[in-house]
């Protein structure tokens, strides 16, 4: 717990929400819809089989009062200041924490299914840390790193962190911890707009962890048009864009509010973890499922550069392309391309031409086409085949033979004088 002198009660935001005016773009972005027919955040497979993937939110707090949003799936969690909300009160006037986990694995609302989360079966493990307008200070760090070792311990699947800070000896090792008990940990980059692999920093401004490790799988934003969100920290680790600016989300007092930054974009990708998890079993690694969302992303130019990482977030490919069942539950699969050719970031001036992501790329738009065309001559083999299984036999029982036909006697016309 937090000292004494500064624990108290948690005070939910009381501030009005505002109605939905906006279509949430990033869903039919994303290919959710697609994804969710094959998970909704439920384990398919291996020891969890039939139980609820668990998504920790190390945040401001999710509000128990928005039950439409998550309903029974609200787990008592963690408060660092008041022991007795346990993690289901948000104090933070945004409605932070709320927002995180509704992307995550919130409800289907709206009379047209205007929202859903993205693995709404989903259950969410709050754990209250932040108030809102934290700093990224050793302190904050420190506390993260417990919260991370909490959320092990009391069974999350996978953690999401939609914060920054500096990097401590306690951090790291708890990033260690969660990677050894196979639970994935999905990060923000950020919203200043820093090389995180620029030495030039000074220690305590290097707010960008636990993102910049490695083995977190850390994620920038981008617009409704595919193009990155300029705020979004870059850097040689980071690995996906998802959705994050001009966001509708559930506020935590009730009705909508409208966000943006990388903090809501971590949740997209936390919530397709889940999903993956839940598809392949809790056997799935942290390490395969990292790389399973990088391969499956809407590829930049090169594949990789330090803006975009890997490229978009695509749940729909990662839930239906090719999975080698071998490797699922391997922790030393193949590395990904880093972006070793242009290691210097673009001037600030030049960032708009970071190159735009078409939602509508297929990167296996040429197998597929292979694919339909040897599947459409197989069907013309096959019909010519069948023809023939019931020509053949009719011309054989009139007594037909290849090749004796008589040469049809043509009058030849001869040429007058």
């Amino acid at each position: 717990m937090a000292p004494e002198d500064e624990r108290g009660a948690c005070m939910p935001v009381s501030e009005d929400g505002e109605s939905l005016n906006q279509w949430p773009w990033a869903r039919t972005f994303i290919g959710l819809d697609q994804a969710q027919q094959y998970n909704r955040g439920t384990f398919e497979t291996g020891s969890k089989e039939g139980d609820p993937v668990t998504i920790a939110v190390i945040d401001s707090g999710v509000d128990a009062r928005r039950e439409d949003v998550f309903g029974s799936r609200l787990l008592p969690g963690y408060d660092w200041w008041d022991a007795n909300s346990k993690g289901q009160c948000d104090s933070a006037t945004d409605g932070h924490g709320t927002a995180v986990a509704a992307i995550a694995a919130g409800n289907r609302l709206g009379s047209n299914d205007d929202f859903v989360g993205v693995a709404p079966e989903a259950n969410i493990l709050p754990i209250r840390l932040f108030a809102g307008g934290d700093g990224g200070d050793d302190q904050k760090s420190r506390v993260v790193a417990k919260g991370i070792r909490d959320a092990v311990d009391h069974g999350a699947d996978v953690i999401n962190v939609s914060s920054v800070m500096v990097e401590t000896t306690e951090l790291a090792d708890a990033v260690a911890y969660a990677t050894s008990k196979n639970v994935v940990i999905v990060a923000a980059s950020g919203n200043d707009t820093k090389h995180m692999d620029d030495d030039k920093i000074e220690p305590d401004k290097r707010t960008f962890y636990p993102a910049n490790y490695p083995e977190v799988i850390a994620v920038g934003a981008h617009n409704p048009a595919g193009n990155w969100y300029e705020e979004s920290n870059f850097g040689a680790n980071l690995d996906l864009l998802a959705p994050g600016q001009d966001l509708p989300y559930p506020f935590a007092a009730g009705e909508w509010r409208e966000g943006n930054g990388t903090s809501f974009a971590a949740p997209f990708v936390a919530g397709a973890a889940a999903l993956l998890k839940g598809q392949y079993g809790a056997e799935a690694t942290p390490a395969w499922i990292q790389q399973r969302l990088q391969q499956t992303a809407i590829h930049p130019p090169n594949e990789f550069n330090m803006y975009q990482g890997h490229g978009i977030l695509n749940v729909a490919s990662a839930l239906t392309a090719p999975v080698d069942e071998a490797a699922v539950e391997s922790d030393t699969v193949s590395e990904s391309p880093t972006d070793e050719s242009s290691p210097i970031p673009i001037a600030e001036d030049d960032r708009q031409h970071v190159a735009w992501l078409d939602p509508d790329y297929d990167p296996l738009a040429t197998e597929k086409a292979i694919a339909w065309a040897s599947v459409g001559a197989s069907i013309v083999l096959v019909t010519l085949v069948l023809v023939l299984k019931k020509i053949v036999p009719k011309g054989r029982r009139r007594s037909w033979r290849p090749g004796v036909r008589k040469p049809d006697v043509v009058p030849v016309k001869v040429s007058s004088d």
